[in-house]
């Protein structure tokens, strides 16, 4: 075997749970499932992380529902020259040689060996065979292959086979059941034996095995990562990323809140769908305070767009605390006072200061009048603030229309459906901007005259009663720590209008095909108890 092919076996399994979910989306399979507890039997209790990928038939069943004709032959394509590409100058082929074998594939992380002297992670690999004469045929092909070297030997009765190739790179593999075990180190298979032998597995730890079985709560599930210690793998991630795709500071400080995670994704009628559930560590977790979404019916099914969440002076000062720790953080930050700072105010005091209720943050579709800014963008930002401190809002209020005088903009006050509203004009009287107050500590700003009718009053038509927020976002915690909203199919066909026609090769036609494939994307996170947090996140797709 040529020394710049190895690691044929694994290359294999990798391309098995690389790519099984794309894969069977276009192909499908009709087999029994694979299932995560099964393979869990072999992996050893102290595995720091184990992740899962199986065929489910009720989620590829689901996923076959979705995807324009050109996404699905774009990924298709990707794929094959992907499996081309992992098994190049090899005999072997996906859909002959594996395809008819392969099951689910677990990947395991174990912690550092020392007695063989290995850098951690050492892996592991549990493939679920459903059809034993396939993967025997498989098995002869792979030893008839010139240049390797197999050694049989026994442990504790199990057969192991250990591959040595012609680069001098070695791995061994052994059957347990329906299992294939394929580790680059013989002491991880050996402990993959003790632990199908009786010792202690992520299977018999019942919080894991919960974990597992239930893969964070999707239906139908076809992946399933658990980490059982967050900050160790996080930080093994880490060491072995190269430079230029290292981590944040930001980033890594949020490794010490989580204990364990474990995270599943899964098909149903809206889509793919990814659910994350961290137990989070109560000395270093952050209190988060909780939002109501209540602001989300007053914007109006336009609403392209949204991200809300509460407590925008606590977010600012967690920057803030960050900020002398990352460089990067503090970048940004400098970045923002720099730009309140040219305005004459203090982000502190004048800004985020009184920001400290539920927020939500939009971009709103809208043609606007021919006197109105919204003309020319088809689209502009409203932003609705609930804050504790009425005086200082309206304090920095004061100060900005002050500032929009100094550039002979006209500031006016107008009423809208029965509130009073102060805008900006423009000397021709095009309408740039608009604040004003919905109650007694609700403030919303906006751009553009439309807007600033859809914000000063009930919408005739909610954002959250539009067919296209109930198919991307149809399910929100009452109770959250903040919430995403992008109607894909609105972006696209703005972009269409106002981007694409003067710079047409800003979107490739391959990446504009997956993006049409999109109905949307929805994200949410939750915090039921201190010591948990959730994630949900929905890909919603488009029928086919």
């Amino acid at each position: 075997m040529p020394a710049n092919k190895s690691k044929l076996l694994i290359a294999a399994a990798i391309v098995a749970a690389g790519s099984a979910a794309v894969y069977f989306y276009f192909k499908g399979l009709s087999e029994k499932v694979s299932n995560p507890l099964t393979s869990a039997k072999v992996v050893p209790d102290e595995a720091m992380m184990a992740a899962f990928v199986s065929p489910n038939p009720k989620a590829l069943s689901q996923l076959q529902q979705f995807g324009t004709p050109g996404a699905q032959n774009l990924v298709g394509l990707g794929l094959k020259t992907f499996q081309e590409q992992s098994l190049a100058g090899t005999q072997i082929d996906f859909d002959k040689d594996l395809k008819p074998w392969l099951g689910g594939v677990m990947v395991a992380l174990l912690p550092p060996d020392g007695e063989a002297q290995t850098e951690p992670p050492q892996l592991l690999l549990v493939v679920s065979i459903k059809n034993q004469l396939s993967a025997w045929n498989f098995a002869n092909k792979l030893k008839s292959q010139q240049g390797a070297k197999i050694q049989e030997s026994e442990y504790k009765g199990v057969k192991i086979s250990e591959i040595a190739e012609a680069n001098g790179k070695a791995y061994s593999m052994a059957l347990l059941d329906d299992q294939l075990v394929i580790a680059p180190f013989r002491k991880s298979l050996e402990l993959a034996i003790d632990t199908f032998q009786g010792e202690p597995s992520l299977a018999g730890q019942q919080t894991t095995a919960n974990l597992l079985s239930e893969s964070a709560g999707v239906a139908n599930p076809i992946a399933t990562v658990f980490i059982a210690d967050y900050p160790a793998a996080m930080q093994q991630l880490k060491a072995n990323l190269p430079d230029e795709l290292r981590l944040p500071s930001l980033v890594l400080s949020q490794f010490k809140q989580v204990k364990s995670l474990v995270a599943g994704i899964g098909a149903d009628s809206a889509g793919l769908r990814v659910k994350t559930v961290a137990q989070l560590d109560p000395r270093l977790a952050l209190q988060n305070s909780q939002a109501t979404s209540k602001f989300l019916p007053k914007f109006p099914a336009e609403t392209v767009a949204l991200v809300g969440g509460n407590g925008l002076d606590r977010i600012w000062s967690q920057a803030n605390a960050e900020a002398k720790d990352s460089p990067e953080v503090s970048r940004s930050v400098q970045q923002v006072r720099g730009a309140f700072n040219r305005l004459g105010l203090d982000a502190d005091r004048d800004i985020f200061s009184w920001m400290d209720g539920e927020f939500a943050i939009g971009a709103i579709g809208a043609n606007g009048g021919d006197r109105d800014i919204l003309s020319q963008l088809g689209m502009g930002p409203a932003i609705i603030v609930e804050t504790s401190d009425r005086s200082a809002a309206e304090a920095t209020l004061k100060k900005l229309d002050e500032i929009a005088k100094t550039y002979t903009v006209s500031v006016t006050p107008r009423q809208v459906r029965g509130k009073e509203v102060t805008e900006w004009k423009t000397p021709s009287q095009d309408t740039l901007f608009g604040h004003g107050w919905l109650n007694e500590n609700t403030v919303f700003v906006a751009l553009g005259g439309p807007l600033i009718e859809a914000i000063s009053a009930p919408p005739q038509q909610a954002l959250t009663g539009s067919p296209s927020f109930q198919a991307i976002a149809p399910t929100l915690p009452p109770a959250n720590l903040g919430y995403f909203y992008l109607d894909m199919e609105k972006t696209m066909s703005w972009a269409d209008k106002y981007v694409l026609k003067a710079v047409p090769t800003l979107v490739p036609p391959p990446a504009a095909d997956v993006l049409n494939s999109f109905r949307g994307i929805s994200v949410a996170a939750a915090s039921p108890t201190p010591s948990t947090a959730e994630l949900e996140m929905l890909f919603a797709f488009k029928s086919n």
